[in-house]
């Protein structure tokens, strides 16, 4: 059986991509992508092992540094072949809704020196760190707000948007509210924020499902009934200010995280979750500081 050029020509550039991804890219039914994806991995007879890096919720310009510099040291150590900024990297809050009659909040911010800021506080030295990992950007929320604002207000289009104010060529854009899979992997930034979120996740999309959004670490494992497979709804911390200026000072369930993880040439995974506290952690022996 011949695995048609053009599909083939996508999993050699992508081994492990998953069948819901491929069946997009390459224009067929996820049906006949599960076909030819496990026909790829019989022929090419090998276990090929990527390793991957996600993280969000930096809410860029009010992240928290340590983190972040941590993050990058990190990522200088792993060389990922993926890496995921799953969404809310920057904050946005000087057009959000939520702060419009709150003007002492939006003091002196400016969308402009955001957008330059994330640029070279984060975009650039990643690009630095890794040039060649296979990129995704995820729009969430937060980088949301600039299309409710232009729903508002029309003439903004086409100033104000996420793809026309940052340098994402390298980058695989992914839309608010999308997910995307990673061999049995599928990501996702996040909708809902009840006390069981994780559990609704998994529930939801029937796959193992990685999330931010809700700024904590949750875990909600199922299984089929059927043949036992776990299933997991996973939701990981955040990289800003745990106590930023609307919080007034209100405890909260917020940790710095992020995560990085093995994929196996069958679309099987290892995934890891380390949590950052008073700005250090240590991750396979080794410890890591800011």
């Amino acid at each position: 059986m011949k695995i048609p050029d053009g599909v083939k020509e996508i999993m050699m550039a992508n081994p492990n991509i998953g069948r819901y991804q491929l069946s997009k890219e390459a224009g067929i039914s996820e049906s006949d992508a599960r076909f030819y994806a496990k026909l790829f991995k019989e022929q090419n007879g090998k276990t090929v092992i990527k390793r991957g890096i996600a993280i969000g919720d930096i809410h860029f310009p009010d992240h928290d540094e340590a983190s972040i510099r941590i993050f990058f040291d990190f990522l200088k150590d792993f060389e990922p072949d993926y890496l995921l900024l799953t969404g809310d990297q920057m904050d946005m809050g000087c057009i959000s809704g939520f702060n419009k009659a709150k003007p002492k909040l939006t003091e002196g911010k400016r969308l402009k020196r955001e957008y330059r800021g994330f640029q070279r506080g984060i975009l650039d030295p990643i690009m630095d760190i890794s040039p060649d990992s296979k990129k995704y950007f995820f729009i969430g929320n937060h980088e949301y707000r600039t299309n409710r604002l232009i729903e508002q207000s029309p003439q903004y289009e086409g100033f104000i948007e996420v793809e026309n104010n940052l340098d994402l060529e390298s980058y695989t854009v992914v839309p608010f509210n999308e997910c995307i899979n990673l061999g049995e992997m599928y990501f996702i930034h996040g909708d809902y924020y009840n006390k069981y979120h994780s559990e609704k996740n998994v529930r939801v999309y029937g796959k193992h499902i990685f999330n931010w959004h809700c700024h904590t670490n949750q875990i909600f494992t199922m299984h089929s009934p059927i043949n036992r497979l776990p299933r997991q709804g996973v939701s990981i911390g955040c990289m800003c200010n745990k106590n930023p200026d609307y919080k007034r000072n209100k405890p909260n369930n917020w940790v710095h995280q992020f995560m990085y993880f093995y994929m196996y040439g069958n679309g099987q995974f290892s995934y890891y979750t380390p949590i950052i506290v008073n700005n250090r952690v240590v991750i396979n022996d080794k410890l890591y500081e800011a």
